[in-house]
């Protein structure tokens, strides 16, 4: 907290590929801008979130969502980060 949000956001190397695996990756540029773009582009709810496999005991962070009645919904539905932490990259999960 001291740090700060972004520090809280950078992702290590060990889910990285080439030349990516060099560096430290920074948390996502202006998050709500875009979950609120897809959901007037789609119509469909979005959210940005950050989860890892420790978020059962470390939480997890909704960066931005495009509807806050589905809040709970999105955190019981990644919490066990469904879609992996390693070669995944960057997923999408549909809920």
């Amino acid at each position: 907290s001291i740090a700060g949000y972004e520090a809280n956001l950078l992702d290590d190397l060990t889910g990285c590929i080439p030349p990516y695996d060099k560096f430290i990756m920074p948390g996502p540029k202006d998050p709500q801008g875009v979950v609120d773009r897809i959901k007037r582009e789609t119509g469909l709810d979005c959210a940005i979130v950050d989860v890892n496999d420790k978020s059962h005991y470390l939480g997890l962070s909704i960066l931005a969502i495009s509807n806050d009645d589905m809040k709970s919904v999105v955190e019981r539905a990644v919490l066990d980060n469904p879609s992996g932490n390693g070669v995944e990259q960057t997923p999408l999960v549909l809920i």
